[in-house]
């Protein structure tokens, strides 16, 4: 509990100041005191310094691994163990390619012809071999099997889909293959991406035992469509006049979905084929966390929309198309001298901030803040989970501005203008640098002022703000 405290004060754990490294071996192997101590586990570094005195084994057992690539050694001793949760406040960032065991993809399948080694229990006993475009590790438990892909991608691109109990299709990036695995698997999978692009696949055995190997790629050829249909599970009032929609697809498919990224809707409303983009939203504080593999989405009704009056009045059951993710939007610039994250959205553009913000908050040491714009308190999505989440989180804060208030509120008014941004921004400057971003999104009148603003008048560059497609 200390060491979660110490976590959670705010402190620089990683000694980064929020950015997010590649670190070379030679660079690793400097940082070996107890004073100054950096390992590597698993391709990601770590800043072990905070945690001398709170590792059980002791400083001296953590010392054996400092400054070096540590990975065998804690597979050796305690394989077992969350190490990624301990030690999610100490991330230095990744170990440049060659740091780290690269799995290629043809012999960690144990291929026929393929000299390779089984894994077992979590123990990495693969061979290293040439480098492809990704990378996978595998290792099961008596009850599971974990596929690991080290795409070193921030936001790759996952789809994946059971297309029998022991077949699977993975595209991961722009590579697709067809797994035939060792046995029978249930569905739905748990999929984990971290910060490097590492992207674990755990699935359920569906009966336990230890597997010889993990099993044989299945030639094919097919592409992996562009829409999926998916069922509404439940639907729930947000405000007035938005509401919070999850969708389960129909088969077994997993999509994942890089913060910042969209779907498309597609139905059939009044005979005619609709598409309109959406945002899918996480959980944040005091919100439930979405059903495995289902996509949550916030959909405001406009009267005079085609698609959202229809799509926020459907019963469970009733089915609609989704596409595979879109979007441009890269995590990269935030780990280059960025502390301040700064969020100004209006209305439904909240939901694009809504997984910005977890990951900020889970995965950086950046400062958040949100400017949320609505018109009336009525209008305003998560207002107490918001507020809660502030007074939880120090990184965190949030005002809400309103066009139409009540006599009753007390807050901030007005619109978004040049000088209620210069309030909160510096003026950019080539000789000062600017450890700011900015991301907006709302109405396209609200994200053209915003931009003109930003550039014009703050002299920001492209590589500290984003506009997000208008919602």
């Amino acid at each position: 509990m200390d060491w979660i405290r110490l976590g959670n004060s705010g402190k620089d754990l990683a000694g980064t100041g929020g950015a997010f490294l590649n670190v070379t071996k030679a660079q690793l192997a400097e940082h070996n005191k107890q004073n100054d101590a950096w390992l590597s586990i698993r391709g990601k570094i770590y800043n072990v310094t905070s945690y001398m005195d709170f590792h059980p084994g002791g400083c001296e057992e953590l010392m054996k691994g400092v400054g070096t690539d540590a990975t065998k050694l804690f597979n050796e001793v305690h394989a077992w163990v969350n190490y990624e949760s301990i030690l999610q406040k100490c991330v230095v960032g990744q170990l440049k390619s060659g740091g780290d065991e690269d799995i290629d993809i043809t012999d960690s399948l144990s291929l026929p012809g393929t000299p390779s080694k089984s894994k077992v229990n979590g123990e990495n006993k693969a061979a290293v071999v040439q480098k492809k475009p990704f990378q996978m590790d595998w290792f099961q438990q008596v009850g599971s099997v974990t596929l690991v892909f080290y795409t070193r991608t921030p936001g790759p691109d996952v789809h994946i889909l059971l297309e029998e109990n022991n077949l699977l299709c993975l595209k991961i990036n722009k590579r697709i293959e067809h797994l035939r695995l060792e046995a029978p698997v249930s569905w739905p999978c748990n999929v984990t991406v971290d910060v490097g692009g590492k992207v674990q696949i755990r699935l359920m055995k569906q009966s336990p035992g230890l597997w010889s190997r993990v099993g044989t790629v299945v030639p094919s050829t097919a592409p992996v469509a562009e829409y999926w249909e998916a069922a509404v599970v439940s639907r729930t009032a947000v405000t007035h006049n938005t509401y919070q929609i999850d969708l389960a697809y129909t088969k077994n498919v997993f999509n994942y979905i890089p913060v910042g990224h969209h779907v498309n809707v597609k139905a059939c409303v009044n005979e005619d084929e609709v598409v309109r983009p959406y945002t899918p939203v996480t959980s944040l504080a005091g919100i439930s966390i979405p059903p495995m593999c289902c996509v949550r989405l916030i959909v405001k009704s406009y009267a005079t929309g085609m698609l959202s009056p229809w799509l926020t009045t459907l019963s469970p059951g009733t089915t609609v198309q989704l596409s595979l993710p879109h979007g441009s939007f890269s995590l990269s610039p935030l780990s280059r001298g960025i502390s301040q994250l700064l969020l100004l959205a209006a209305g439904t553009g909240f939901t694009p901030m809504v997984s910005l913000i977890t990951w900020a908050l889970r995965s950086s040491r950046l400062k958040v803040k949100l400017l949320f714009f609505n018109r009336s308190e009525k209008d305003i999505i998560w207002e107490e989970q918001l507020e809660k989440l502030m007074t939880d989180n120090s990184r965190f804060s949030v005002e809400h501005i309103l066009s139409e208030p009540s006599s009753q509120w007390t807050g901030k008014t007005g619109c978004v203008s040049l000088s209620f941004l210069q309030s909160y921004l510096p003026v950019s400057s080539l000789d000062i640098p600017n450890s700011y971003y900015v991301c907006v999104c709302g109405p396209m009148s609200f994200n053209r002022e915003i931009e003109r603003c930003l550039t014009e008048d703050l002299k920001f560059t492209s590589d500290n703000y984003y506009c997000f497609l208008g919602q």
